[in-house]
């Protein structure tokens, strides 16, 4: 296949989409203040398969020969599964491709089950993936609804519209109505994978639709989430390429082909895919979470050393955190993938020990984040901006009074100071701060599955053989205390 060049990338957002943001129509992604940064970088990515980076992105198609996207092929085995993860660090680090293509292994993950109902669903996803491949696509996950009253289901509520739905079917197709919420990179995504966000009821089929659209479908509009227009580098080292890039996405009666339905109406068949992508999402969300632990543990023990701090006792305690759990969630990554399972050809990374590793990171990151601001001191929240800093009639002094005294001047720490500013104490980091809870699931969503995947049945056995409750089982069996 021949993969696209970033020229190439930014001319196909030039098709039609409807993209809002502050206000605007946005007439053109690729040169307006607002979305121009964000639109680089995502072309960026396309560059990693024409560079020295292409040996981390790129493999072998295991069915055509042909070189693909990494991202776009389903791991077969834990080696697979490594390199992906390997490739979502990198690709946070230096730049790389999306790895949207969680959706598409979701469904793949689901295919024979969803073959059961409907085997064109086999057909429709098997479709969907090899083109995704053959066209070096990028794919949004579009599965949050706006929900209304969360007391009530969706056809409960006081709006039908509240969670996305079908309104009208014929022998061509469906068509659905409604907004989906929080859904990152879909303004600038190459196709929209529309899922169910849970379980439906037996009496509300409407609502279970698995669908893949183009962003520039007509009735679809986006709208991307407040943003930085042009910025510093030096003020926004994190944040000058944009923040988030969530949209909602709204469906108006959108026209949706049966080639392109993985789903429509089948109940019993939204909970599968749901527990899918969440259990995906949460295992990519390790890998990329990792650099982000990096960023922090790298931030606090250089702002400690600029202070001279960096001995001291309750300093030594604080980047103790920030080791244990970096290192924790490395460990969590490589023990998911090598216990992974393999079903109907693809890897899954082990369910529990991956939802202990999201949880992990999101019941720590605040923490952290309040030990790297307590590290740094209020200058992270006070220092001067650089049109402040470069002035002609302050340069000096702020280079000497920024400065530590001991021969440097004060640049090198401003410039920490505004990296650990957009990490937790300006838009950024507040936008990670709740990335953090919400992000691939919820701290409940993932407790419950914690709770769904230990086995308590062979831990109370083992006490009961321990405390001589029941008798041993097996030749291995623990041999009770004497009394």
């Amino acid at each position: 296949m021949t993969f696209r060049t970033p020229e190439q990338y930014l001319e196909s957002l030039r098709d039609g989409r409807r993209v809002y943001s502050g206000g605007e129509l946005i007439d053109d992604l690729t040169t307006h203040p607002r979305t121009r940064a964000r639109a680089a970088k995502q072309a960026d990515a396309f560059s990693a398969f024409h560079d020295e980076r292409r040996e981390i992105f790129v493999q072998e198609d295991p069915e055509t020969g042909e070189e693909v996207d990494r991202f776009m092929v389903a791991p077969r085995n834990a080696e697979d599964l490594l390199a992906r993860a390997r490739a979502i660090d990198f690709g946070m680090r230096y730049g790389g491709p999306s790895f949207g293509s969680d959706a598409i292994l979701s469904l793949r993950w689901v295919a024979p089950e969803l073959a059961k109902h409907n085997p064109q669903y086999y057909e429709n996803i098997e479709t969907a993936f090899r083109e995704a491949r053959q066209n070096n696509h990028t794919m949004s996950i579009v599965m949050s609804d706006t929900k209304g009253d969360r007391s009530l289901h969706p056809s409960q509520q006081g709006d039908p519209d509240l969670y996305v739905r079908k309104v009208d079917e014929n022998a061509d197709g469906i068509v659905i109505r409604g907004m989906k919420a929080h859904i990152t990179g879909a303004g600038f995504a190459d196709q929209l994978i529309v899922l169910p966000t849970k379980r439906m009821r037996d009496d509300e089929p409407e609502y279970s639709i698995a669908c893949m659209v183009p962003p520039n479908a007509p009735g679809v509009r986006m709208v991307e989430r407040w943003d930085y227009d042009d910025v510093s580098r030096f003020d926004h080292p994190l944040a000058y390429e944009g923040i988030g890039g969530e949209c909602f996405v709204w469906f108006d009666d959108v026209f949706v082909p049966h080639n392109r339905v993985f789903q429509n109406g089948e109940n019993e068949l939204a909970g599968p895919i749901a527990y899918a992508l969440g259990l995906w999402q949460r295992y990519s969300a390790m890998c990329y979470k990792k650099p982000t632990l990096e960023i922090l543990a790298g931030a606090a023990a250089l702002a400690a050393e600029y202070l001279g701090i960096e001995k001291a006792g309750h300093i030594q305690d604080k980047l103790f955190e920030f080791a244990i759990t970096a290192s924790s969630i490395d460990a969590f990554i490589h023990a998911a993938a090598v216990s992974c399972e393999v079903r109907d050809g693809v890897a899954i990374p082990n369910e529990t020990i991956t939802n202990v590793g999201k949880y992990t990171f999101a019941s720590k990151y605040h923490d952290l984040v309040k030990h790297l601001l307590d590290i740094s001191g209020a200058i992270v929240s006070t220092a001067p901006m650089e049109a402040d800093y470069r002035h002609e009639d302050l340069h000096g002094a702020f280079d000497k009074y920024l400065a530590s005294g001991h021969g440097d001047d004060g640049q090198e720490r401003l410039r920490l100071w505004n990296l650990i500013r957009d990490l937790g104490a300006d838009a950024m980091g507040g936008h990670k701060a709740v990335l953090a809870l919400h992000a691939e699931g919820s701290l409940s969503a993932q407790k419950m599955m914690t709770m769904r995947g230990y086995d308590f049945e062979s831990a109370k056995q083992y006490v009961r053989e321990l405390a001589g409750i029941t008798p041993p089982l097996g030749k291995y069996a623990p041999v009770p205390p004497a009394l």
